[in-house]
This record gives C-alpha cells, structure tokens and sequence, in this order.
C-alpha cells in the first residue's frame, strides 16, 4: 500500500496492493481495539509521564480497556519526574476509580521509588494529599521497566510528537 501512495508512482492496482487492501480491511474489521471490563478478573493500570505529558492504560489479561493521556501546564510542566509520575497515577485513579474502587488492582509504574509509597514516613503537602486519597483504594504497586512500558510511553509524549509533526508540516523544522 505504501508503494502505491508514493509522490513519484503511477497509482496501479496489483495483485501485491489487493492483498495488503484486504489485510488492512481485515484487521480493521475484526480487531477488538478496546476489551469490555470484567469486574470479576483484576484490572492492571499503566502509567508513565514524559516532560510535557502523561499518559496510563487500565487493562485487563493484556488487553486494553481505556486509554488516558493529558498535556501538562502550569506547575506541573516543572515538577519534577518523581512528581510527574506520581501525578501521572493520581490522574489515573480518578479517571478510572468507578472501576478501581470495589476491588484490589495492580498498578505498574516504570518509576521504581514509587512502589515504596507507604512505606514513606515524610511527606511534602502535595504527595501527602495524594497518598490520602490513594489510601481509598486498595492496590499493589509494581515496577515495569521502562522500555517495557511501549504504550503508555507513547501515550505520556503524544502532545510532543504532535508538536514536532506539526512543525514539520508547516516546515518549521528547517
């Protein structure tokens, strides 16, 4: 298909762009992109943050059911990556705690420091209210590295590829 599309190539309709055409029609036609949630299986949430965004998946049995991501501002853009995923994950829980409130769930985080949070006894304001309202949910926390971690990644640095596409587009990258 890409063959096809290209600036120079006479648009020809092969066998080759046939098969492809169907593939694409294929999966697009029977591909569950999202599960429908279980609330008797455990779900799994993601998180990870970039420098200017954050991004989570809720999943379950690796399949995933929502996808957020958001475009830090104000204050946040200077937290630092310890805040920023934290903050990451307190954005998580409330988008998702109608799901996440009634039973035990994992979380998986590719900030290690993270997995020993009730463990810490002193807390600035910031982390304090949102170690309170974590303490509403029930959880365990794991570390995932962060080559692993491939979608949630790609989600917490959307808005800074979005801006370099554009700047492309318009040829601002010269």
């Amino acid at each position: 298909m890409t063959e096809c599309l290209k600036k120079r190539n006479e648009f020809r309709w092969s066998e080759d762009a046939k098969k492809a055409f169907e593939l694409i029609k294929e999966k697009l036609c029977t591909a569950l992109v999202l599960a429908l949630p279980d609330f008797v299986k455990t779900f799994k949430i993601e998180c990870d943050a970039s420098g200017v965004g954050i991004g989570a998946v809720l999943m379950q049995e690796k399949r995933p059911i929502s996808f957020f991501n958001e475009k830090l501002n104000g204050a946040c853009l200077n937290y630092y990556i310890y805040d920023k995923e934290f903050y990451a994950l307190i954005r998580a829980l409330e988008v998702w705690q109608h799901y996440l409130l009634p039973k035990e769930f994992v979380i998986h985080i590719d900030h290690e420091s993270l997995k020993y949070l009730k463990g810490q006894s002193k807390l600035n304001q910031r982390h304090a209210k949102w170690v309170e309202f974590m303490e509403s949910f029930s959880y365990i926390i794991k570390y995932k590295k962060g080559q692993v971690n491939v979608v949630v990644d790609a989600l917490s640095r959307r808005y800074a590829l979005t801006s370099m596409l554009n700047a492309r587009l318009m040829g601002l990258n010269k």
